[in-house]
Protein backbone atom coordinates (compact mmCIF):
# COMPACT_ATOMS: atom_id res chain seq x y z
CA UNK A 1 0.00 0.00 0.00
CA UNK A 2 1.36 3.22 -1.12
CA UNK A 3 1.57 6.76 0.84
CA UNK A 4 -1.46 7.85 -1.15
CA UNK A 5 -3.41 5.01 0.21
CA UNK A 6 -2.54 5.69 3.99
CA UNK A 7 -3.56 9.26 2.62
CA UNK A 8 -6.58 8.06 1.93
CA UNK A 9 -7.33 5.91 4.85
CA UNK A 10 -6.88 8.77 7.00
CA UNK A 11 -8.95 11.14 4.93
CA UNK A 12 -11.58 8.22 4.94
CA UNK A 13 -11.68 7.42 8.89
CA UNK A 14 -10.63 10.50 9.89
CA UNK A 15 -13.47 10.86 12.37
CA UNK A 16 -13.30 7.56 13.64
CA UNK A 17 -9.39 7.51 14.26
CA UNK A 18 -9.55 11.04 15.68
CA UNK A 19 -12.19 9.80 18.65
CA UNK A 20 -9.85 6.69 18.85
CA UNK A 21 -6.91 8.73 19.12
CA UNK A 22 -8.29 11.25 21.33
CA UNK A 23 -9.41 8.76 23.76
CA UNK A 24 -5.88 7.03 23.85
CA UNK A 25 -4.58 11.18 24.48
CA UNK A 26 -6.79 11.48 27.32
CA UNK A 27 -5.75 7.81 29.02
CA UNK A 28 -2.43 9.60 29.55
CA UNK A 29 -3.68 11.79 32.75
CA UNK A 30 -4.03 10.85 36.10
CA UNK A 31 -7.08 12.18 36.41
CA UNK A 32 -10.21 11.17 34.63
CA UNK A 33 -10.80 13.89 31.65
CA UNK A 34 -14.18 14.54 29.76
CA UNK A 35 -13.73 14.87 26.21
CA UNK A 36 -15.01 18.34 25.95
CA UNK A 37 -12.75 20.05 28.45
CA UNK A 38 -10.81 22.83 27.07
CA UNK A 39 -7.31 20.90 27.59
CA UNK A 40 -9.10 17.98 25.84
CA UNK A 41 -10.39 20.19 22.93
CA UNK A 42 -7.04 21.66 22.79
CA UNK A 43 -5.77 18.19 22.04
CA UNK A 44 -8.17 17.10 20.13
CA UNK A 45 -7.42 20.21 17.53
CA UNK A 46 -3.96 19.13 17.24
CA UNK A 47 -4.21 15.87 16.64
CA UNK A 48 -6.75 16.73 13.72
CA UNK A 49 -4.18 19.40 12.27
CA UNK A 50 -1.57 15.77 11.95
CA UNK A 51 -4.14 13.85 10.75
CA UNK A 52 -4.90 16.99 8.08
CA UNK A 53 -1.29 16.45 6.78
CA UNK A 54 -0.84 13.40 7.68
CA UNK A 55 0.66 11.90 4.93
CA UNK A 56 1.94 15.11 3.27
CA UNK A 57 4.13 16.38 6.49
CA UNK A 58 2.93 19.70 5.78
CA UNK A 59 3.05 22.48 7.70
CA UNK A 60 -0.57 21.86 9.71
CA UNK A 61 1.39 18.73 10.54
CA UNK A 62 3.94 20.23 12.29
CA UNK A 63 1.74 22.83 13.74
CA UNK A 64 -0.25 19.76 15.00
CA UNK A 65 2.63 18.34 16.50
CA UNK A 66 3.64 21.26 18.08
CA UNK A 67 0.52 21.94 19.57
CA UNK A 68 0.32 17.75 21.26
CA UNK A 69 3.53 18.76 22.52
CA UNK A 70 3.49 21.86 24.35
CA UNK A 71 0.10 20.50 25.87
CA UNK A 72 1.87 17.48 27.12
CA UNK A 73 5.00 19.10 27.95
CA UNK A 74 3.11 20.93 30.78
CA UNK A 75 1.92 18.53 32.07
CA UNK A 76 4.00 15.92 34.78
CA UNK A 77 4.58 12.98 32.17
CA UNK A 78 8.15 11.52 31.20
CA UNK A 79 8.73 12.81 27.30
CA UNK A 80 8.60 8.57 26.74
CA UNK A 81 5.16 8.57 28.08
CA UNK A 82 4.07 11.13 26.31
CA UNK A 83 5.28 10.30 22.86
CA UNK A 84 3.40 7.02 22.85
CA UNK A 85 0.72 8.55 21.79
CA UNK A 86 1.88 9.02 18.24
CA UNK A 87 2.81 4.98 18.77
CA UNK A 88 -1.09 4.54 19.44
CA UNK A 89 -2.09 6.83 16.41
CA UNK A 90 0.39 3.94 14.83
CA UNK A 91 -1.48 1.18 16.36
CA UNK A 92 -4.98 2.40 14.85
CA UNK A 93 -4.39 3.07 11.71
CA UNK A 94 -3.15 -0.49 11.46
CA UNK A 95 -6.25 -1.76 12.77
CA UNK A 96 -8.04 0.39 9.92
CA UNK A 97 -5.48 -0.27 7.17
CA UNK A 98 -6.25 -3.33 4.85
CA UNK A 99 -4.26 -6.49 5.59
CA UNK A 100 -1.79 -6.18 2.28
CA UNK A 101 -1.36 -2.78 3.71
CA UNK A 102 2.36 -1.01 3.81
CA UNK A 103 2.87 -0.91 7.18
CA UNK A 104 6.39 0.08 7.13
CA UNK A 105 5.49 2.88 4.95
CA UNK A 106 3.26 4.26 8.04
CA UNK A 107 5.62 3.07 10.75
CA UNK A 108 8.38 5.08 9.21
CA UNK A 109 5.95 8.39 8.96
CA UNK A 110 5.24 7.49 12.85
CA UNK A 111 8.67 7.37 13.39
CA UNK A 112 9.06 10.70 11.88
CA UNK A 113 6.44 12.18 14.03
CA UNK A 114 7.44 10.93 17.16
CA UNK A 115 10.80 12.37 16.38
CA UNK A 116 9.75 16.04 15.24
CA UNK A 117 7.28 15.59 18.53
CA UNK A 118 10.21 15.14 20.60
CA UNK A 119 12.23 18.06 19.43
CA UNK A 120 9.20 19.88 19.92
CA UNK A 121 8.56 18.38 23.07
CA UNK A 122 12.06 19.20 24.63
CA UNK A 123 11.77 23.04 23.49
CA UNK A 124 8.45 23.44 25.45
CA UNK A 125 9.80 22.30 28.37
CA UNK A 126 12.73 24.25 28.03
CA UNK A 127 10.45 27.54 27.56
CA UNK A 128 8.89 26.15 30.70
CA UNK A 129 12.06 25.78 33.14
CA UNK A 130 13.40 29.13 31.41
CA UNK A 131 10.03 30.63 32.67
CA UNK A 132 10.66 29.17 36.05
CA UNK A 133 13.99 30.59 36.61
CA UNK A 134 12.84 33.79 35.22
CA UNK A 135 10.01 33.86 37.90
CA UNK A 136 12.72 33.22 40.85
CA UNK A 137 15.05 35.55 39.69
CA UNK A 138 12.36 38.23 39.68
CA UNK A 139 11.05 36.98 43.53
CA UNK A 140 14.93 37.35 45.11
CA UNK A 141 15.16 40.33 43.15
CA UNK A 142 11.87 41.80 44.50
CA UNK A 143 12.65 40.10 48.27
CA UNK A 144 16.56 41.79 47.78
CA UNK A 145 15.12 44.60 47.21
CA UNK A 146 12.65 45.00 50.12
CA UNK A 147 15.17 43.39 52.86
CA UNK A 148 17.53 46.60 51.79
CA UNK A 149 14.73 48.98 52.18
Amino acid sequence: MSTSSWDRIVNDRRADILVLWQEKGLELFEEKMAPHTPLAEGLRDAMDMVLEGFVADDETCREGISGISRILAVQPLRPSRSLLLFRELGAILHTMGPGDADRDECDRRIEEMIFQAFDSFIEHREKIYQLKVEESRSRVAMLLRRHAS
